[in-house]
């Protein structure tokens, strides 16, 4: 019984966290494309179970996920030619509850022994915002951080797409997910296991 009012706490939480953003988009799948490992292209991306109202993004074949983009009417790319930022989410299903659906967004989780970051589903206030390439379709993310320069600057806007299959293991489940390796764009993941990729939107 706890653990049900724990999460229904959780979902309203997120409720709370969605409607600062309030325009949803068009559902859409991401498919997997300029991968290292040609055999890669074309698959989809999966929500897949990694604990309670918990979803990685798992390697999928065809049976992909929809996914939406949740964003600020009026919002504006700081970078000309590339989308707006929001908030990547996939809608949970409540099973028969008013709404149906609970928009989770999608956060980062790291671990200290790692330089690779999971993207996650969750109920939380945590996201982070990501975009889509106006021309292409690729999925990435602003960063205004330059920490390798004395003293470092945060005045220029960069894009970077370091995006990475690999095998992961989080809470016992084993998993070919999508992660994010942290740091500038020149950044390799210790995981030897990773493919370098890119990410492409496809609306349905």
């Amino acid at each position: 019984m706890k653990s049900i009012i724990a999460l229904s706490s959780s979902l309203l939480l997120l409720l709370g966290a969605a409607s600062a953003q309030e325009v949803q988009s068009k559902p859409f799948h991401l498919v997997i494309s300029q991968a290292a490992k040609k055999s890669f292209n074309g698959e989809k991306l999966a929500a897949c179970h990694s604990g309670a109202a918990i979803e990685s993004l798992c390697l999928a074949g065809d049976s992909g996920s929809q996914f939406y983009l949740n964003y600020t009417k009026g919002e504006q790319a700081p970078v000309k030619g590339n989308g707006f930022p929001g908030a990547l989410v996939w809608n949970l299903p409540l099973g028969g509850g008013d709404p149906p659906v609970e928009s989770e967004p999608m956060s980062f989780y790291s671990d200290p022994s790692t330089n690779l970051a999971m993207p996650m589903f969750q109920p939380s206030y945590d996201q982070q915002d990501i975009f889509f390439d106006v021309k292409t379709q690729l999925m990435g993310i602003y960063s205004y951080l330059d920490d390798t320069v004395t003293p470092p600057t945060g005045d220029k806007v960069k894009v970077l797409k370091n995006w990475y299959l690999c095998e992961t293991y989080y809470t016992g489940y084993t998993y070919h997910t999508l992660n994010w390796v942290y740091g500038n764009g020149k950044a390799k993941p210790q995981n030897p296991s990773c493919v370098k990729v890119q990410v492409e939107r496809k609306f349905l």
